[in-house]
């Protein structure tokens, strides 16, 4: 089994190093990017076991990140949290119909991100990736 390949984007490099850090000692391999174009490039070409992503980040934002990955064949199966700062219930739903599969308001405990993420995880036939 293959290390959780997890990519995640958001313009504040403290909080991607925070992520990274933590997910990393879970195991997981994390690869972080403050500019969402170059984060979906790369997404497109590894196709990671899940995307956590900022909302608010200049162009692309990460709803309009979350569209473009959803409407590209070869990246639509990989799920995304929408990790941001908006809170409102509008803006969840919004999030979720752009084909968010997660929405967690900032501030987030690192915990319940790591739950969110083994939610998120296949629990059928395809290969499995493991934590470790």
């Amino acid at each position: 089994m293959n290390k959780i390949r997890v990519v995640a984007i958001d313009d504040v490099s403290d909080i991607l190093d925070l992520i990274q850090y933590n997910l990393e000692k879970e195991g997981m391999k994390v690869n972080i990017f403050t500019d969402g174009s170059k984060a979906i490039q790369y997404i497109t070409d590894t196709i990671p076991h899940v995307v956590i992503s900022d909302w608010m980040m200049p162009e692309p934002d990460g709803l309009e990140v979350c569209r473009i990955l959803k409407n590209n064949m070869a990246t639509r199966e990989i799920p995304i949290i929408m990790l941001t700062c908006r809170g409102d219930i509008q803006d969840y739903k919004k999030a979720m119909d752009t084909g968010a599969s997660d929405y967690i308001a900032k501030p987030v405990r690192m915990d319940e991100l790591i739950r969110r993420i083994k939610l998120l995880l296949p629990t059928d036939g395809r290969q499995r990736a493991q934590f470790g």
